[in-house]
């Protein structure tokens, strides 16, 4: 009884299915780093992009070595990353975009001020 018990649970982890090859998720990936270096991810979180590449490239070399598991768990990594430096990239220009319209309200500040004492 024992042993019948012991080969249907060894059969049952031996037949499960291996994991698929995470083809979304690597495209998923690779889409996002695309459109964080696409929007000026490559000057404004340079860092972050290129933790996402590596990421991505480490996903990539895993799926084709058959490592479905750890390809997942990397491209997920190059998904978040690349999600990272979008949002360092959007924050930071934006910071300049508020800076540039700070700076032109003092010019017009300057230009009313001298106005009035003219």
């Amino acid at each position: 009884m024992i042993a019948a018990t012991a080969a249907v649970a060894l059969c049952s982890v031996g037949c499960a299915s291996a994991p698929d090859r995470p083809e979304r998720q690597l495209a998923s990936a690779e889409t996002g780093v695309e459109f964080a270096a696409e929007n000026g991810a490559t000057e404004y979180a340079g860092v972050a992009l290129e933790r996402a590449r590596n990421h991505l490239a480490q996903a990539q070399r895993a799926a084709d070595a058959g490592e479905y598991t750890a390809a997942l768990r990397a491209a997920e990594k190059a998904e978040a990353d690349a999600e990272l430096a979008a949002a360092q990239t959007h924050r930071l220009k934006a910071e300049e975009a508020l800076d540039e319209i700070r700076d032109n309200i003092g010019v017009l500040r300057r230009e009313i001020a001298r106005s009035a004492a003219g």
